[in-house]
C-alpha cells in the first residue's frame, strides 16, 4: 500500500459491536446502563452514552473532506448488513435521524458528514439508539466513523404523560443532557489517568 491507504486505521467491527451490544443491551426491562468497557472493543465511556470507534482515515489535502469514500463505502456497507441481521425484534432499523435538530443537529455541527439528507444510520436497541456517525476533524486532517450509542430519549423523545409539569422537567432535562453530550473523539484514544 503506499500514499493514504498507509493511513487508514481499522480500529473495530461494527458488527461485531453490534452483536455485542445487542447481547448486553436486548435484555427487556433492565434500567440499569452497562459498563461499556465490559464489551471487549475499544470505547470512549461517557457514562449514560458510549462511542465505540470503528475507523480514521487521513484526508486527502487536495480534496473535500469525505470524498475518499472509504469510511463513506465502510458506512455503506454496515448499514446494509444492519438491515439484513436487524431487520425487527429487539432492533428497529433505519430511522430517520435529522441533520437539523436534536442529535443529528449535534453531530452536523461537530463536522459529521450527511451523506445524503436524511441519515439512515440510526437503529433501537431496547432503551438506546445506536447512530453511526462518519465525521470530520476540525482541522479537517482526519475523518472518523463510530457508533454512538445514546439513550432512546435523545433521538427519540415520546412522553410518558404529556402536557404536565413532570412531563416537562422531563423534557427539559433530556435536552440539557443531549446538548452536554461531547460527540468528539480523537485516535488513539487517551488513556484515563491511573
Amino acid at each position: 500500500m503506499t500514499g493514504i491507504e498507509e493511513e487508514t486505521n481499522r480500529i473495530s467491527d461494527g458488527l461485531s459491536v453490534l452483536q455485542a451490544l445487542e447481547r448486553v443491551l436486548g435484555r427487556r426491562y433492565s434500567d440499569k446502563t452497562p459498563q461499556w468497557t465490559d464489551l471487549g472493543f475499544p470505547v470512549i465511556d461517557r457514562g449514560k452514552y458510549a462511542i465505540f470507534p470503528l475507523a480514521v482515515v487521513r484526508t486527502q489535502e487536495d480534496s473535500d473532506p469525505g470524498s475518499s469514500g472509504r469510511l463513506r463505502d465502510m458506512a455503506h456497507s454496515l448499514q446494509r448488513a444492519c438491515v439484513h441481521f436487524y431487520g425487527g425484534d429487539d432492533f428497529h432499523g433505519e430511522m430517520e435521524l435529522d441533520a437539523e435538530d436534536g442529535y443529528g443537529r449535534k453531530l452536523a455541527d461537530s463536522g459529521a458528514v450527511v451523506t445524503g439528507p436524511p441519515w439512515r444510520c440510526l437503529w433501537f436497541i431496547e432503551r438506546f439508539g445506536v447512530v453511526l456517525a462518519h465525521s470530520v476533524d476540525q482541522q479537517r486532517a482526519w475523518e472518523t466513523l463510530a457508533l454512538h450509542i445514546v439513550p432512546i430519549d435523545w433521538v427519540r423523545y415520546r412522553p410518558i404523560n404529556s402536557g404536565t409539569k413532570r412531563e416537562a422537567s422531563r423534557h427539559r432535562r433530556i435536552i440539557k443532557e443531549r446538548d452536554a453530550a461531547d460527540v468528539v473523539w480523537s485516535w488513539p484514544l487517551s488513556v484515563p489517568d491511573a
